[in-house]
């Protein structure tokens, strides 16, 4: 596990100022007269949270590092359909949630009456269908339909009845290609949900950055990150969280694109270039982006995906309980989850955000990494000093891979060998190998000058010394902190 280690503290606390007392607030997306660019919305962004990018960059470390639910695994980069805090409707007919490669909506059909869209997108300037169902008698211009008082009767009298499906879509909105049920973009009768057929103008993302070409145009820029789209980097104060692979790439995607306040392109962008960073490459792949069309062949290519796999944390093949895959004829890009009477009736002013709080965090997007095609041998770098043998699974960069085959790397010299807390195989200093421990004379610093995931490190005279003045670094892991103390604390030279 990757130690913040005496940074975790202010981090933490800073974190929680954050996110108690710096709420996001909406920005953009008004409806003035900005022309607008390719997707459709005011300077590139339509209803989007505003904020410091650093403190934005520190909200989503924290949700994809640090949570239960963590956002990188040794095959997946991944995160959920729900938006972030900000992204919310402007209106009953214009609203921008569903911004992370994964758009949803719900439909509904009420008892004796055919299915309606509820804030289904109909563009990419956060156009969607009405967002109510409104109760008997109200007519309002926010109502998609109106229940009559012989439907609300029945709806009540029956709560369980499923009358209603939320809709997640992971196809991209620059895919053309018909699903496999519906040749030419024809539907026979049957392929549909509550009667809406399964065809691009229903189902494909609209918001124009939740595409193909901007997935690929993201992995590219990322792989590396360019000299001007890097964060700089103070390795001599342990506080500074650029020293975290996931801020880095956060941060890049401030400086590409502005999008720090999403989870999927920080979360991208730090996973592939965490990958350059660590000297990680595949056969065929020498830059980002023969990376970003092996990772997802572009809509020219007659292999191409119709988006990132849908899934969830638990099973990158699986859905939450009351999801299924919609029947499409291809399985993972449409996800169809229930919604009940009772579900209808008490969310009839925004059936679309009974959606996004009930299923949205667990339906989940996958974007897959062939893993056993990738082979790393990290430079000599202060980024590359804490690669791992996963690099891009960060947080957890020599977790053991599915099947329980360890990654390869054994990172804990003391497993098997040694009981002592230092990670030491050897106790008795005087018969260690080297006695300089400044290091000063050129001798044998063992495995101190690195992250090692040990207790301690191998040379005994610097670990304890290090550990004497700081007990994390023999009590939780030799992390890149105790790397930097070895000079800092006079223990030694690296």
């Amino acid at each position: 596990m990757t130690k913040l280690h005496s940074m975790r503290a202010s981090f933490t606390t800073l974190c929680l100022i954050a996110l108690g007392a710096a709420p996001l607030a909406c920005g953009g997306g008004g409806d003035g007269d900005d022309e607008g660019d390719e997707t459709g919305c005011p300077a590139g962004k339509c209803d989007t949270p505003t904020g410091e990018a650093s403190i934005t960059c520190l909200q989503r470390m924290a949700e994809v590092i640090n949570s239960s639910n963590r956002g990188f695994t040794p095959d997946h980069i991944r995160w959920p359909c729900q938006d972030v805090p900000g992204v919310t409707a402007e209106s009953d007919a214009k609203d921008d949630r569903g911004q992370e490669y994964c758009e949803y909506f719900a439909m509904v059909t009420p008892p004796g009456a055919a299915g309606v869209d509820l804030g289904r997108p109909l563009n990419g300037s956060g156009k969607v269908t009405k967002l109510a169902v409104c109760a008997p008698g109200d007519t309002g211009a926010h109502c998609r339909t109106t229940l009559t008082d012989a439907q609300q009767v029945t709806l009540e009298d029956d709560p369980t009845a499923v009358v209603g499906k939320c809709v997640f879509t992971s196809w991209h909105a620059d895919v053309t290609k018909p699903v496999p049920v519906c040749p030419n973009d024809q539907c026979p009768a049957d392929a549909n949900i509550m009667g809406l057929a399964f065809t691009r103008a229903n189902y494909s993302m609209k918001v124009g950055f939740n595409s193909n070409n901007a997935a690929i145009d993201l992995i590219s820029k990322c792989f590396p990150l360019a000299p001007a789209n890097r964060v700089a980097v103070d390795w001599t104060n342990a506080d500074d969280p650029a020293q975290q692979p996931y801020y880095r790439g956060c941060m890049g995607t401030n400086k590409l694109f502005g999008t720090e306040w999403r989870r999927s392109d920080p979360t991208i962008c730090a996973g592939v270039n965490r990958m350059a960073e660590c000297g990680c490459s595949a056969p065929g792949v020498t830059n980002g982006t023969q990376l970003a069309e092996a990772v997802l062949p572009p809509v020219s290519s007659s292999n191409h995906r119709r988006g990132f796999r849908l899934g969830t944390w638990d099973d990158d093949e699986g859905l939450p309980n009351g999801c299924k895959y919609a029947a499409t004829g291809e399985t993972g890009f449409l996800v169809e989850c229930d919604m009940t009477a009772a579900d209808l009736l008490g969310s009839l002013n925004d059936p679309k955000e009974f959606c996004r709080a009930t299923y949205a965090q667990n339906v989940v997007v996958h974007v897959d990494i062939p893993r056993a095609a990738i082979t790393c041998t990290p430079p000599s770098t202060m980024e590359a000093a804490s690669c791992g043998a996963i690099p891009w699974n960060i947080g957890d960069e020599n977790a053991m891979v599915p099947g329980g085959e360890d990654s390869g790397t054994d990172t804990d010299p003391t497993a098997g060998t040694d009981t002592d807390p230092t990670g030491a195989t050897d106790t008795d200093p005087t018969d260690a190998t080297d006695t300089d421990p400044t290091g000063d004379s050129g001798g044998d610093n063992g495995n101190c000058c690195m992250p090692n995931g040990g207790l301690g490190c191998t040379n005994p005279t610097i670990s304890e010394c290090v550990c004497a003045m700081d007990a994390f670094c023999c009590s939780d892991g030799w992390d890149e902190t105790c790397v930097s103390e070895v000079a800092s604390l006079g223990c030694g030279t690296c």
